[in-house]
C-alpha cells in the first residue's frame, strides 16, 4: 500500500482475527491490502443509494463484533439501509456488498448461514449488492441456489431478480445521437506554429468562453439539472473539433445509441475521479 489507511490498526487487527494470531507477515500484509481495497466498494454503493433518491438512511456497520464467539454464528453485513419503496413504504434491510468480475458469484455455505442468522436475529431481510464491471445488482440472499458445495448466482439471474429499481429507484435510459456537451475556446494569443505533413499546426493560448449541451435534435441547452449534467459526463462521447479565426469548439457527442442504467453514471464518475493519469475530454485543458 502506497498510502497508509487512516484505520490501519483496525485493519491489522481484523486481519489477525481472520487469519489467526500466528499468521506470517506476508499473509497479514496481503489481507490488510485486500480489506483496504474492499472498503471503498461499500462507500460507492452507499453513495448510489443516496443519489437515486429513495434511500432514507444507509449506515455502514462496523465489522468488530463481540463477544468473539458470536463470529461462529453470525456474519454482520456491510450496511443497514432503509428505503421508501413504492407500494411497501419504509423498508429496512441488511446489505452485504460484493465485487466479482466472474459470471458467477459464489458464497460458502457457512458464510450464507451466518448472514441468514444475523438477518433472522434482527428480523431483517439480507440482500446482496453485487458489482460486476461497473454494473450493480441487488438481490435477496434466497435467490442464490445451492450447487455441489457453495451457493451460486450467475449475473444474468442477478440482473433479472435485481431490486435496484424497486428499492433504490434506479432506471434505464438511452442517450440520443447528437446529444452531448460542447466547449468553446476563444483564441487570445498565438504562441507558435509548426509546419507538418498535414499542414500548419498552430499553438494558441485560449480561454473557455462558453459551454453548452445539445439534445438529439442538436438544439442548444443551458439550464440542465445537476443530475442531467452528471449523466452527460458519464457517457462515452466522441470528440471532434471545429475551427474559426477566433475560436476552437470541442464537440463531445453521442454517435451511437445504447441503453444505460442511471446508477452507472455515478459509478463511472467515481471511477473517473480515481484515474488522474488518464487523458479524457472531461479534464481537457486549453493551452
Amino acid at each position: 500500500m502506497k498510502d497508509k489507511p487512516s484505520d490501519l490498526e483496525r485493519l491489522i487487527h481484523e486481519s489477525l482475527e481472520q487469519l489467526g494470531w500466528s499468521a506470517d507477515a506476508n499473509s497479514i500484509a496481503d489481507r490488510v491490502h485486500r480489506l483496504n481495497i474492499g472498503l471503498p466498494l461499500e462507500d460507492e454503493f452507499s453513495i448510489i443509494c443516496g443519489w437515486l433518491g429513495q434511500c432514507d438512511l444507509v449506515h455502514k456497520l462496523d465489522q468488530q463484533q463481540y463477544p468473539t464467539t458470536s463470529k461462529d454464528a453470525f456474519q454482520v453485513p456491510d450496511l443497514l439501509a432503509n428505503f421508501n419503496v413504492r407500494g411497501a413504504g419504509n423498508t429496512s434491510v441488511l446489505i452485504e456488498v460484493k465485487s466479482c468480475e466472474k459470471n458467477v458469484l459464489s458464497l460458502r455455505p457457512d458464510y450464507v448461514s451466518k448472514l441468514r442468522a444475523c438477518g433472522q436475529l434482527l428480523r431483517l431481510p439480507v440482500l446482496i449488492a453485487w458489482r460486476k464491471y461497473g454494473v450493480w445488482s441487488l438481490v435477496d440472499l434466497d435467490v442464490f441456489s445451492k450447487a455441489n458445495k457453495n451457493f451460486n448466482l450467475n449475473f444474468n439471474d442477478a440482473m433479472r431478480n435485481s431490486l435496484m429499481s424497486k428499492f433504490l429507484g434506479d432506471f434505464s435510459y438511452t442517450p440520443q445521437v447528437n446529444s452531448g456537451v460542447h466547449i468553446s475556446f476563444k483564441k487570445e494569443k498565438l504562441i507558435g506554429s509548426i509546419e507538418t505533413d498535414e499542414g500548419l499546426q498552430e499553438n494558441w493560448h485560449m480561454v473557455i468562453d462558453d459551454v453548452y449541451f445539445t439534445n438529439g435534435e442538436s438544439e442548444k441547452l443551458r439550464d440542465l439539472s445537476p443530475i442531467a449534467q452528471q449523466l452527460f459526463h458519464s457517457w462515452d462521447l466522441t470528440t471532434t473539433e471545429s475551427h474559426s479565426d477566433s475560436h476552437v469548439v470541442m464537440h463531445n457527442t453521442i454517435d451511437q445509441e445504447s441503453g444505460m442504467f442511471a446508477h452507472m453514471a455515478l459509478t463511472r464518475l467515481l471511477s473517473f475521479h480515481g484515474r488522474e493519469d488518464e487523458v479524457h475530454w472531461r479534464h481537457h485543458h486549453a493551452t
